[in-house]
């Protein structure tokens, strides 16, 4: 888990998510193997129904989840930009109050990915003008930033998610 700048955002990976004290934070489980745990589903005897109303997201308290996997841009077509949009105003409401951590499966990916698209347009604390900018000043930041096809569904709709 690393703590992004001087913020209280974290991004981690789902071992980290384990260690953490409901009481001092808020989270964001970008990963499909901690929502399906969540619902008691899994990939073969008990299957989600994609009209359930928690299939993609779900939030409860200081808690969202996510039913994503790390995939190709089309999967987050699918998802929405309102599902970035609710991510972002999540962790609006819990900065000031707790800290956050944002994580994914191995934290390559999807969870740097949302906190990249936070520090450039909630909290301007790198460069929004365009994914590609903001990456590359992420990137002296967290490094191991190594994105799947979450990067290309940002770029291609930066302008709308706010």
């Amino acid at each position: 888990m690393i703590k992004l700048l001087d913020t209280e955002i974290y991004v981690g990976n789902m071992e980290d998510s384990k260690y953490i004290d409901n009481e001092e934070w808020a989270v964001v489980h970008a990963t499909q193997t901690f929502h399906y745990s969540l619902f008691g589903w899994n990939r073969t005897t008990n299957k989600p129904d994609k009209k359930h109303p928690n299939y993609i997201y779900y939030e409860n308290e200081n808690t969202l989840s996510l039913n994503w996997v790390d995939g190709g841009a089309y999967l987050y077509k699918w998802s929405g930009i309102e599902t970035f949009i609710k991510i972002m105003d999540f962790i609006d409401k819990w900065i000031d109050k707790k800290k956050v951590l944002v994580h994914c499966d191995k934290g390559y990916s999807r969870s740097p990915s949302l906190c990249l698209l936070y520090l450039a347009k909630r909290n301007n604390r790198i460069n929004n003008n365009s994914f590609d900018e903001a990456r590359i000043e992420f990137e002296k930041i967290y490094p191991e930033y190594n994105p799947g096809g979450i990067a290309e569904y940002i770029r291609t709709n930066w302008k709308d998610i706010i």
